[in-house]
């Protein structure tokens, strides 16, 4: 498992190297993957940003610590690459380039890619009048979206990804998404859900909604104490070994809005395709079949 966290001067090229363009004579590049991969994913790919420091938007104390603490729970989940971008490195310039150039290129249609984002989010007014969430960078004003990552540019980003798995995971009130047609669980109480994993899926978690703050309790947010809850297995809500990215949203959504006593309500939405991103691979057909022929003998 490799950890890597940016430092503003060498940025770049740590970019390039990790994340860049394959050398000539390399392997393949991620989008020009052939076949299937041996499990679920050629490639799982985890990038956790945590702003807290702001240059002009009011500090968000401890949002590094718990961004830290989501990066170490993807490692546990064994995720590939797990890469940290705090403070001074996520800038408007890097977060830009990092959705707008270097992902696109490097993450293949095969891999699972998990964005996680804490930090102020703003909102402002469309073309036609209707309110729309925007991510603020460090050096970006929560009332100015001109250095914002907007949701538009989020949604821009998911259609260039190759990746049919996607899940932007925001501690923040972030809205105005386009929902596809919601489904129940789409995996709940199967026996084999790697039976769907050719449908496309690009998932969105936000903290909180329209009007509503991420709240914070001792230090720590409300939202990311559910999801490392979530992501240690207790939101396996069928109890099949299986955890995945609708089941998450919906065990999240209940525990804060519990722990916020009806103060926050996250939103869990699907804004593409009809699959489910897995987050835990449980026991397969084959294995769970031959488990019970041991047990009956």
């Amino acid at each position: 498992m490799k950890r890597f966290r940016y430092s503003l001067g060498i940025a770049v090229l740590v970019a390039g190297h990790m994340l860049g363009v394959v050398p000539s004579g390399g392997s393949l590049p991620a989008y020009a993957q052939l076949g299937k991969p041996e499990g679920l994913y050629y490639k799982s790919w985890g990038i956790v940003i945590g702003i807290e420091n702001y240059t002009v938007a009011p500090h968000l104390q401890g949002v590094v610590n718990d961004a830290r603490q989501v990066a170490q729970a993807f490692q546990k989940l064994g995720f590939d690459e797990v890469v940290e971008i705090y403070d001074k490195d996520a800038v408007s310039r890097r977060l830009h380039q990092v959705l707008n150039d270097i992902l696109p290129r490097k993450v293949g249609r095969m891999d699972r890619l998990v964005i996680f984002y804490a930090g102020h989010a703003g909102a402002a007014p469309d073309t036609e009048g209707e309110d729309r969430s925007y991510l603020v960078p460090l050096d970006a004003q929560i009332n100015n979206p001109a250095k914002a990552v907007t949701v538009e540019q989020l949604k821009e980003f998911t259609r260039r990804s190759a990746s049919k798995h996607m899940l932007l995971i925001l501690d923040a009130p972030v809205f105005g998404w386009e929902m596809t047609v919601s489904r129940e669980l789409s995996l709940e109480g199967r026996l084999e859900p790697e039976a769907e994993m050719d449908r496309r899926a690009v998932q969105v978690i936000s903290a909180a909604g329209k009007g509503e703050s991420s709240l914070r309790a001792d230090g720590k947010s409300l939202f990311v104490q559910g999801l490392l809850a979530g992501l240690a297995g207790a939101a396996d809500l069928d109890k099949n070994g299986w955890l995945m990215a609708s089941e998450l949203g919906a065990y999240v959504t209940q525990y804060v809005q519990e722990a916020s006593n009806g103060r926050q309500h996250p939103t869990s939405v699907r804004i593409d395709g009809d699959g489910d991103t897995v987050l835990v691979e449980g026991r397969t057909a084959a294995a769970e079949a031959d488990r019970t022929t041991r047990t009956a003998r």
